[in-house]
Order: C-alpha cells, then structure tokens, then sequence
C-alpha cells in the first residue's frame, strides 16, 4: 500500500484487504485491525521516513536537542508535534 501511495498518490485499503484475505483466510479480522492499517497509512504519509541506523542515533538525538535555527524549540519538540 505504500508503494502504490508514493507511485500512484492513491490508496485502496478495502482493495488491498480483499486482495491479502484471498491469498491467507482470516487476515484483517476486526474493526480495531482495520482502523489500525488507516492510522499506520496515515502516519506513514504524514511523518515519511522515520527510519534512523543505528549507527547514527547518537549523532541524531544529539542534533533533535539542539534548538532549530529561528525557533524557540528544540528538534525533537517539533518532530513530536508532528
């Protein structure tokens, strides 16, 4: 689904439900499953790529502490805003 969003700008859930219970019974079950892909699509399109190696989570926290150029907050008040 998030290929077919950064490809196409459209999303399909009930689409792409039907099309993965076709292929394994009994996946996406529940209302609550359901409501949980939009909330994932939904960060995921908002938020993009939050990924972060781990090799470069020192030097990363470290920059979210820092206050941004012109702002009264740091990185990481902002990034947990969004």
């Amino acid at each position: 689904m998030l290929e077919r969003i950064k490809h196409e700008k459209t999303v399909d859930i009930y689409g792409h439900v039907t099309l993965m219970r076709a292929q394994r019974n009994y996946m996406v079950q529940t209302e609550d499953q359901y409501i949980f892909i939009h909330d994932a699509l939904s960060e995921a399109v908002t938020c993009g790529d939050t990924e972060v190696p781990a090799r470069n989570l020192y030097a990363y926290i470290q920059k979210l502490t820092q206050r941004e150029t012109g702002e009264n907050v740091t990185g990481m008040e902002l990034e947990f805003k969004v």
